[in-house]
């Protein structure tokens, strides 16, 4: 259950400190934010009565039907630079609303050395409609037998994964029987600046409770290296991200939602280790994904019939005897699958989809991504020291 607050609203005169922190509840079906807040001379200064008063305001608005709750935040909001702590309070009781708690069991595994085990889960979702869709990070879900979504007035509810567009974004769609929710307000990533102040909404460690991060907008517009693939479309922020946080929400000023929390940099490439460093993809290629997976179940992409491969680098091309040390070593594919109808095998190297070479800067993926399912395409493919050239259309993926 989301917990009930207990404190009133206050704000602690600590000169150069800059501390924000919220917890939401639940009462009687209305989002209630506790808010304890300490401002830095320079960030402006509001006294605990007026925090109080637009806290208070907005969940009056909530808990009264006649009153709509977003013409309360607005009146924050469309003011003429109002302090940016009100901007932040505002923002965060726009968008509390629609952010859910989700937990995940997957079935029981056993390991190499006969002990068993149960993969569990702890991430966040953002109401996408009315209709009971849920928005979140395809890692978090994947294999999960077992979901539970904590709606923002305790309700605990059971969910199902429609469908994620994994491996070539972390976006997914969970559904919901229980409605009508409470959609996020969703804004656009197109604008974002660099140094743009941001809040982060997400999943706390004990998977009880919403928690809010602030921070601002590092990068605009980056990419991130994943498992098989390079993540574009990020927005990098220093908001802090943590465990349980994927698939939250990244919040302009505007109480917009601007981004879909996925992934948090712990190293570099070369093992170096990093703090801070947090990342979201941009909110307008996430709803194109995610309202497509709603309405029909997915979103089209092309598939070879690739079930699993990995990126050759010149140590592993060392290793396995092969005369190419890029390209896109296949470990498995499937029978019925374009790929293999053509006569290709696991062992081959993909070296080229449709003249593009795959390497660490273009990954097998990321080149698939790229092409229409039923136009054909060069296919470049290195076999014992041969290379084969073939003429291959992929198809529509389904789920």
């Amino acid at each position: 259950m989301l917990r009930r607050p207990t404190r009133r609203i206050g704000v602690a005169n600590v000169p150069r400190l800059w501390i924000a922190a919220v917890v939401a509840g639940a009462v009687a079906g209305a989002i209630v934010a506790a808010v304890i807040v300490a401002f830095a001379d320079s960030a402006g200064s509001t006294d605990s009565a007026e925090i109080e008063r637009i806290v208070r305001n907005v969940l009056e608005a909530e808990a009264d039907e006649t009153i709509e709750p977003d013409a309360v935040v607005a009146e924050v909001l469309g003011r003429v630079d109002p302090p940016l702590n009100e901007r932040v309070i505002a923002a965060y009781a726009r968008v509390a609303p629609s952010i859910v708690l989700i937990s995940a069991e997957g079935g029981e595994e056993t390991r190499d050395d006969g002990i068993t085990y149960q993969s569990l889960s702890l991430a966040t979702g953002i109401v996408l409609d009315t209709q009971g869709n849920i928005l979140t990070a395809a890692h978090v879900v994947e294999g999960m037998e077992r979901i539970e979504v904590v709606l923002a007035d305790g309700e605990r509810i059971a969910a199902s994964v429609i469908s994620s567009d994994a491996p070539f974004s972390d976006v997914a769609v969970l559904r919901a029987e229980l409605g009508p929710l409470r959609p996020a307000p969703f804004g656009s990533a197109r604008a974002l600046a660099t140094g743009e102040t941001v809040l982060a909404l997400g999943n706390i460690l004990l998977g009880e409770e919403i928690a809010m991060t602030l921070g601002v907008v590092s990068q605009p517009n980056t990419e991130f290296p994943r498992e098989r693939y390079i993540q574009d479309d990020l927005i990098q922020t220093d908001a802090a991200l943590n465990y349980g946080n994927s698939g939250g929400a990244l919040v302009n000023l505007n109480g917009e939602v601007v981004g879909l929390t996925t992934v948090i940099a712990r190293q570099t490439q070369e093992g170096d280790f990093v703090d801070g460093v947090g990342f979201a993809i941009r909110i307008d290629p996430v709803l194109e994904v995610a309202r497509a997976i709603a309405a029909d179940g997915y979103y089209p992409r092309p598939t070879f019939g690739v079930v699993n491969e990995r990126l050759l680098t010149p140590a592993a091309a060392a290793q396995l005897g092969l005369s190419v040390s890029e390209g896109s070593f296949l470990l498995e594919i499937k029978r019925s699958g374009v790929f293999a109808r053509a006569g290709i095998r696991p062992g081959d190297v993909i070296r080229e989809l449709d003249a593009v070479t795959i390497n660490e800067d273009t990954p097998y993926i990321n080149a698939l991504a790229q092409l229409r399912p039923g136009v054909e395409v060069r296919v470049l493919i290195h076999r014992d020291g041969r290379e084969f050239d073939l003429q291959l259309a992929p198809e529509l993926r389904l789920p």
